[in-house]
């Protein structure tokens, strides 16, 4: 991978009420005097260190400018399709900003002797700004690295030894620079905004699904069929589903746990990889609520996993007569597979922790 450093722009506590304010209306009003007048500029270029302390989850990350050639190149991996109509929003707001607001989220199996090392830089001395956010109860830090010996021992890790990442967040904002940026007159530039996280500072959630049904549903049709593609076993309290190929499925008020039968996974045997999301649309959505197209029905309502059940059930409880599924995650290996393979994902595979917010680190494209 090619990195380099970059003159980063911050929020300015000093005239900065409220942070989550500033997080939220950054992303639109970037360009407005006011939203200015609330940013501080650093002089030197550098790289970011980066730590989100939360309840459920420590990362730690490296912020830094991507050569988007990487992308093109095939060293940074996708798991999802783009829409160009996405591209040509990104590409919109990019012309209007003239800047990235948020990082792209890249990562990489865990190298325990750099992520050690990268400790070792986070000093007193250089410590940027922290933030606690309270929707989440997180704390984010700021480091920068500046010195030019630790810069060159960075940017060789990631040359030699950091061979390709995978993207968890930031698609269309890959697929909008390498498309445009080298366009005649581009403002884009080669390079984009990135933060590289290993695994194992990243949780991978599931998105739940409820589906929204008629009034004269057939629930004795729906549970026949169902059992005809699954062990189904009614059960009194919800729990996580415990392995890959297990879920839970709730209506009314009855909860049941589902495990796929054998002999329909066998039909899939030869697939490079199967997944619980993939098998969910192709077989129980197809054939139990007859859609077509599960990225344009609009009875699909997905909900976050990081939720929980607790989250789940509420929305659950709003959307009327229905059903949901209540999945188990995606694995790393699983996830990893995919992208290696060159295969995409269905539609609302995975949502990934932590969610990196808008405005706390911003590449100006004029400071490239």
């Amino acid at each position: 991978m090619h990195i380099k450093t970059f003159l980063a722009v911050y929020p300015d506590t000093s005239v900065i009420d409220n942070i989550d304010d500033f997080t939220d209306n950054v992303r639109n009003s970037f360009q407005d005097e006011d939203m200015k007048r609330k940013l501080k500029r650093s002089e030197v270029p550098h790289f970011v260190l980066y730590n989100i302390e939360g309840k459920a989850l420590s990362s730690k990350g490296l912020i830094c400018l991507t050569n988007i050639q990487d992308y093109r190149d095939g060293n940074i991996l996708r798991h999802e399709k783009t829409l160009e109509e996405k591209e040509l929003e990104q590409i919109k707001l990019i012309s209007v900003r003239k800047s990235m607001v948020k990082p792209v989220l890249l990562a990489y199996p865990s190298h325990e002797v750099f992520d050690d090392y990268l400790e070792t830089l986070k000093t007193d001395n250089n410590l940027v700004q922290h933030f606690h956010f309270d929707d989440k109860d997180e704390k984010h830090t700021f480091w920068t690295v500046s010195d030019p010996k630790s810069i060159e021992h960075i940017t060789t890790f990631f040359e030699n030894e950091l061979k390709r990442v995978y993207i968890a967040d930031g698609h269309h904002r890959l697929s909008t620079f390498s498309r445009y940026g080298n366009e005649s007159g581009s403002e884009i530039g080669d390079y984009v905004l990135s933060v590289y996280i290993p695994f194992s500072g990243l949780q991978i959630h599931p998105f739940n699904r409820i589906i929204n049904l008629s009034e004269n549903w057939d629930w004795d049709l729906m549970m026949k069929k169902l059992k005809g593609y699954c062990f189904v076993e009614k059960i009194k309290k919800p729990f996580t589903p415990k392995f890959k190929f297990n879920f839970l499925m709730t209506s009314g008020n009855n909860i049941y746990s589902c495990v796929w039968k054998p002999s329909l996974l066998e039909k899939y045997k030869d697939e490079p990889l199967v997944l619980d999301t993939a098998l969910i649309n192709a077989v129980l959505f197809k054939d139990l609520f007859e859609m077509k197209d599960v990225r344009t029905d609009d009875r699909i309502k997905y909900v976050e996993g990081y939720k929980g059940w607790e989250g789940f059930y509420k929305s659950f409880k709003k959307a009327g007569n229905n059903v949901g599924f209540y999945l188990y995650p995606i694995d790393f290996e699983d996830f990893q597979k995919v992208s290696d393979l060159g295969l995409t994902l269905p539609p609302k595979s995975t949502w990934f922790e932590p969610r990196i917010r808008n405005g706390l680190v911003i590449h100006d494209l004029r400071l490239s």
